[in-house]
């Protein structure tokens, strides 16, 4: 198991480069500065992850919009060309 020791900015940088198993050993301990410092860190990735999921939701909401409206045209259309 990894160690996070020295100032508070260096267990950050050593959190920083731990895997997720590691930081999980870490985040299950007492509280101590190295328990909070994985804790942080682990909700640092999590949140990282979850705006890039926003992201590509947002990315997919826009393009099924535009689906969307695509397929009313298709519809309308043809309806709109067959009439005398």
């Amino acid at each position: 198991m990894a160690t996070l020791t020295g100032t508070s900015k260096q267990m950050e940088d050593q959190a920083r480069e731990l895997t997720d198993s590691e930081l999980a050993e870490y985040a299950y301990m007492n509280d101590s500065p190295q328990s909070l410092k994985a804790r942080g860190e682990i909700a640092r990735r999590a949140k990282r992850d979850s705006d890039r999921m926003l992201c590509w939701a947002k990315i997919a909401g826009v393009f099924s919009i535009i689906a969307v409206v695509l397929a009313v045209l298709t519809a309308i259309i043809p309806w709109m060309t067959s009439r005398p």
